[in-house]
């Protein structure tokens, strides 16, 4: 019996040490998380495509240039006519030449068209400049609830592995009880009943040093897969976290969460969008004025095309005033959709912040209950070593019996789970405080 204990435990140790196995610290965690999560990439390629977006503002602004040349060759019958005749001869030749015009055109040009009198530019230039800013804040957002996520994976592999630690505890308090109940037995001062429940407890402890040990290797791959790398991949993580501690008040907490959280300020930036979308259907019942500019060249030579002071060159400016009468009613949807968009907007505003507001009063009130349970957690630990240790003595000297100080120990190894159960949730109480905080 004693070796195959020690064949489990070193079985378990076994499935606690990884070959070649990386140790990461929670700050490289986070930092490889944030590098090759999924979700992180998926809203980073978001938030750079809304940013590539802005330049078609800036290019609505801007005039456009273009250049044009071309080259045209023509020729007409035969109306030229050269007479060559043979003086030693006297015989008449008659050649017959087409009449080739050559001519080389090029063009310069300036244009630039204005929405609405330069409303629908305005209206388009904010959209999106405001868009970018509500990708930006849906990436913060993003990369706010995957630490939150790493953070709460790390505590739990720090659990998990303190559970093991926990369960081999159990596994040779059982094995130094069936070691105490059979030497009684052997002396005649304990039945085999005795020996029987000694020998069910060690092997229920057994079995949840293995549960354990498998719920530590579920809880790296976990992490592993949040980290964006292979969740067969060698890691392991670094035991010695600082002490967490979190002192700021409600109050303070939920004038910083409307400031800093991210959700909020994209539902802020959200209805900027939509303000800016309404101003720009509106727009359109405004006329579109455009401006062109351009420097046109017409000369025989091709050397000549790129000389832009000719007396053959020209210029010409016009300014065009376009007002559209009726298109269908596409400007009417157009309005109506956008004033509505405006609306749902408004509301997603006062509902995020709402949810904002109670997701701070959730966090402070699980990080109050989580810090009482720690504190209870480590009395209550201290408490049931002393009754074990009382149970003992009594069972020894026959004050006790086999189920006292099964009890006991059961008492001891679910005091010892409650307490790792506390630090990690008062760890993950206080990581989704960060989270409300955007940090």
């Amino acid at each position: 019996m004693k070796l195959r204990v020690l064949i489990i435990i070193a079985c378990v140790l076994a499935g606690l040490q990884t070959a070649s196995a990386e140790v990461l610290t929670l700050d490289q965690c986070i930092n490889t998380a944030l590098q090759h999560n999924f979700g992180v990439q998926a809203a980073r390629n978001s938030y750079e495509a809304s940013r590539a977006q802005t330049y078609t503002a800036w290019g609505a602004i801007l005039p456009s240039i273009s250049i044009s040349a071309s080259a045209n060759r023509s020729w007409t019958g035969y109306p030229r006519r050269t007479v060559i005749i043979d003086t030693v001869t006297m015989d008449t030749t008659i050649l017959r030449e087409p009449n080739i015009s050559k001519s080389y055109s090029g063009a310069l040009s300036f244009g630039v068209t204005y929405n609405g009198l330069g409303v629908g530019t305005y209206a388009n230039f904010k959209r999106l400049h405001h868009a970018r800013s509500s990708s930006y804040y849906n990436l913060t957002s993003t990369q706010s609830e995957i630490v939150q996520q790493v953070k709460s994976d790390y505590y739990g592999v720090v659990r998990t592995k303190t559970l093991v630690g926990v369960a081999i505890d159990a596994v040779k308090r059982s094995q130094e009880g069936l070691r105490v109940a059979q030497s009684r037995y052997e002396l005649g001062a304990a039945s085999m009943s005795d020996v029987l429940k000694a020998r069910v407890q060690l092997g229920n402890d057994q079995l949840d040093s293995v549960i354990q040990a498998n719920s530590y290797q579920l809880a790296l791959a976990n992490l592993a897969f949040d980290l964006g790398v292979d969740v067969n991949r060698g890691i392991e993580i670094d035991e010695n976290l600082p002490p967490t501690q979190f002192d700021m008040s409600y109050d303070a907490v939920l004038d910083e969460a409307m400031l800093k959280n991210p959700d909020f300020r994209k539902a802020q930036f959200d209805l900027a969008v939509a303000k800016d979308s309404k101003l720009l259907a509106c727009s359109d019942l405004l006329p579109s004025i455009s401006f062109n500019l351009t420097h046109g060249t017409d000369v025989n030579k091709f050397g000549d095309l790129f000389t832009f002071k000719q007396d053959n060159a020209g210029y010409s400016m016009s300014a065009t005033l376009r007002f559209n009468i009726f298109n269908g009613f596409n400007d009417y949807a157009a309005i109506k959709t956008a004033r509505e968009s405006e609306k749902t907007s408004q509301e997603n505003l006062f509902n995020t912040q709402n949810r904002v507001a109670l997701l701070v009063k959730q966090a402070f009130l699980a990080l109050s209950q989580a810090d009482e349970s720690k504190r209870l957690s480590n009395e209550s630990v201290a408490s049931a070593q002393e009754d074990l240790n009382l149970v003992k003595e009594k069972y020894s000297l026959g004050a006790a019996t086999i189920l006292d100080l099964l009890t006991a120990e059961a008492s001891l190894t679910q005091a010892q789970q409650n307490q790792v159960q506390a630090v990690y949730d008062y760890n993950v109480a206080v990581s989704q405080v960060d989270k409300v905080l955007g940090r």
